[in-house]
């Protein structure tokens, strides 16, 4: 069986701040926050090899243990678009990707130093139990 595997680059986090003002999504921006919990696993995963490609490179580590698990969340009053989409994040092995980007959101504008890869984002649906 062939599973499709999506590099979630940024996760967005709810975020609030009493001080500073909120602006509106950058046009084209989904915009689905996510609160994220820690997680520990009933029962190891087997290693599993992912093939990945993104804007830093591509290659093929092996993920390990889950980390955490996301949650749509209501941020501010505004609207959750996706209450089903969740997200399941998987420890990765360290790779620099050794570049500076500039990121917009409702926060305004930053410019970031991306270092080493941490984590793998899977799409996930969510039951509690």
């Amino acid at each position: 069986m062939k599973a499709s595997i999506i590099l979630a680059l940024g996760i967005g986090i709810a975020l609030s701040s009493a001080g500073q003002a909120q602006a509106k999504d950058p046009p084209g921006v989904n915009s689905t926050h996510f609160q994220c919990y820690r997680v520990s696993q009933e029962k190891p995963l087997k290693p599993t090899q992912v093939k990945l490609a993104d804007q830093f490179g591509a290659w093929a580590p092996k993920l390990g243990n889950a980390l955490f698990l996301c949650n749509p969340v209501e941020k501010n009053g505004e609207p959750m678009k996706d209450k089903v989409t969740h997200l399941t994040c998987y420890q990765l092995p360290a790779k620099n990707a050794g570049k500076k980007v500039l990121v917009t959101h409702q926060l305004g504008e930053q410019v970031l130093k991306v270092g080493g890869t941490v984590i793998l984002c899977l799409p996930s649906l969510k039951k509690v139990m």
